[in-house]
């Protein structure tokens, strides 16, 4: 996290990876500006908005007061303006507002309702440049879910037949569902999963009233809203998904290719950029207890390179060294850092990882970092200890920005400082044992009664879902 924002209490901050929440002006006075949507919580959602390069943003302002604490989409125009649709409150209706740009900032409109029958969720939204809008999402109906599709002509103030329509079902009744709408040359795609078992589209020529029949990308056993769909500036269609395997394919007009594994272990809230003719896969992969890495793939000369991480600083540790005053030795515990085994963590000397006064952990990276994941067999109690980096001269205390912690919770997400740009600049490399590295040190200050015992500490936080820019 190199910025931090905003704190969310909301069950789905970023909505489901088939949406969008970050947007960039593309033309005029305030050309590049980038604005970012989020859920700050049930029945809010704010925006914030920075320019390159993308350092400072502004505070962020409630646009919506009335939603459900459930997944929105959102679309921008080449004018700026933002297209917001949701589920409203309690009832579930679906809606949307019109965010309008004018001198650089965003302002929301009245509501319209799309849809104010049954339960509806998880929508999609897209213009076309004709300015007509397209809304697809989860209609819940007597137990079962269905993909509709609705459009309007006039900035989402009127819908066809009405508020009471639910427009074009483009499934039957299905145990869950879940869509995104794309264009491509003169069509309208709609894909989406079905019933965990089958990942699919139907697609509607601009000109024809009607949608062509469902053509099937994939079937599988776990198919859910965990799957991204982008368009190629050389027009190409690639869907990312996730079936317990991460897996890739493409459509060309004509074919699909055939379907790549991307990684063998899954991975959640996919997304694709396609960048000239470059495309990048990112996803986050499930590591540990409540831990998650940043992961992409590179295709070059049509092979994907293995997964590899997107940021290095979120990672198991490079070193953990474990230091006993009363023997004045070191032990390294890197790999036992690393591994999920219970209760490894701890100098042989005392039995725990600290006991007496001047006993430390050394946490060392290549880079700096902000935070560390502490999973603890063995809770600590009655000791206290001083969090210290090396400032080229000297350690110096610190206080944690998530508060302090004496290892007395036997899992704690530790937040050094709230983000990258937050570290100190004195922060220096120092050599400790013979390595080389940005160190953190934990040093008892007041001995403990009991030590505690790690079972794995590593700098990986939870993230819980990743978004890339329009």
């Amino acid at each position: 996290m190199k910025r931090f924002l905003s704190i969310s209490n909301a069950a789905f901050p970023l909505g489901v990876a088939t949406g969008k929440k970050l947007f960039k002006v593309i033309s005029g006075e305030f050309a590049g500006r980038l604005a970012a949507l989020f859920q700050s919580g049930a029945g809010e959602i704010k925006l914030t908005y920075a320019d390159y390069p993308y350092v400072e943003w502004s505070s962020p302002t409630a646009v919506i007061s009335d939603s459900a604490d459930s997944p929105f989409d959102a679309v921008m125009d080449g004018s700026g303006n933002i297209y917001l649709v949701y589920s409203l409150g309690a009832s579930f209706n679906l809606v949307l507002r019109r965010l309008s740009f004018a001198d650089g900032l965003w302002s929301a409109g009245s509501l319209n309702t799309i849809y104010d029958g049954d339960d509806n969720y998880f929508p999609s939204i897209i213009v076309e440049s004709s300015g007509r809008l397209w809304v697809g999402w989860s209609r819940l109906a007597a137990g079962s879910y269905y993909i509709n599709v609705k459009f309007s002509d006039d900035d989402g103030v009127t819908w066809p037949a009405g508020s009471s329509s639910p427009g074009t079902s483009l499934t039957n009744a299905e145990t869950d569902a879940y869509s995104k709408l794309i264009i491509w040359g003169n069509y309208l795609y709609a894909v989406y999963t079905r019933g965990g078992s089958a990942l699919a589209y139907r697609r509607k020529h601009f000109s024809a009233g009607i949608w062509e029949t469902e053509a099937l990308i994939a079937s599988g056993t776990s198919l859910d809203e965990h799957f991204d769909v982008a368009v190629s500036e050389n027009g190409r269609i690639g869907v990312l998904f996730d079936d317990n395997r991460l897996r890739f394919r493409e459509y060309e007009g004509d074919l699909w290719s055939g379907i790549v594994e991307i990684d063998s272990d899954g991975g959640i809230f996919p997304q694709i950029k396609y960048s000239g003719n470059e495309l990048y896969l990112l996803y986050l992969s499930d590591y540990g207890s409540a831990q998650r890495k940043i992961l992409f793939s590179r295709r070059s000369e049509n092979l994907f390179s293995n997964p590899a991480l997107l940021d290095s600083r979120k990672n198991t540790l490079a070193r953990l060294l474990c230091y006993s005053s009363a023997s004045g030795t070191y032990q390294d515990l890197t790999s036992a850092a690393a591994s999920g085994t219970a209760g490894d963590i701890f100098h042989t000397t005392t039995g725990a990882m600290l006991k007496n006064a001047g006993d430390a952990l050394y946490f060392g990276m290549e880079e700096k970092f902000h935070f560390l994941k502490l999973l603890l067999s063995q809770t600590g109690s009655g000791g206290t200890v001083l969090w210290q980096y090396y400032d080229g001269a000297d350690w110096r205390s610190f206080t944690l920005a998530g508060g302090e912690y004496d290892f007395s919770l036997t899992d704690r997400e530790a937040l050094l400082w709230e983000d990258y740009l937050s570290i100190p600049s004195d922060w220096q490399k120092k050599t400790v044992n013979g390595a080389e590295k940005f160190w953190l040190r934990a040093m008892v200050n007041a001995p403990f009664s009991t030590g505690p015992v790690g079972s794995q500490i590593t700098a990986i936080t939870e993230l819980q879902s990743l978004i890339l820019a329009e």
